[in-house]
């Protein structure tokens, strides 16, 4: 299904400059995940995939003319819901399992924990379905 909104040119803008970071950020996740040499620990891989799921989700919503008013991930796929019907529920399941690690915006949030790496590897295949849909998006402005 094609989305028919085309955005203004900032907006257009900020939603390829977006998903250009997310893609960077989520192609480090992917790769040092599986990479038994690599210098990151599960606590940056899990960096990497918040910010991943955060700039996909703020490069659909530009992309579709709407500033994200949230930034963590639960929020971002509520705004994106609204917006595009190709949202899915297991995109939820993805936004609540990045979501789960810090609450760190609560007084009575236990702070933050790591993530094992069966949980990362969860997060990637994910992520990897908020990719697909986003990219297909900006293609259609690009």
């Amino acid at each position: 299904m094609s989305t028919t909104i085309i955005p203004e040119e900032e907006m257009r803008t900020h939603a390829i400059s977006c998903f250009q970071y997310a893609d960077s950020y989520f192609s480090t996740f992917r790769k040092s995940l599986h990479n038994k040499n690599s210098r990151f620990d599960n606590d940056l891989l899990y960096n990497l995939a918040v910010i991943s799921v955060e700039k996909y989700f703020v490069a659909l919503l530009a992309r579709n003319n709407y500033n994200a008013t949230h930034h963590m991930p639960v929020s971002l796929y509520r705004e994106a819901l609204n917006i595009d019907p190709e949202v899915t529920a297991s995109m939820k399941q993805t936004s609540i399992l990045v979501g789960k690690f810090e609450a760190i915006c609560s007084l009575d949030g236990f702070g933050y924990r790591t993530p094992s790496t069966c949980e990362l590897e969860s997060m990637a295949v994910g992520i990897l379905e908020i990719k697909e849909l986003v990219e297909k998006r900006i293609e259609e402005i690009a």
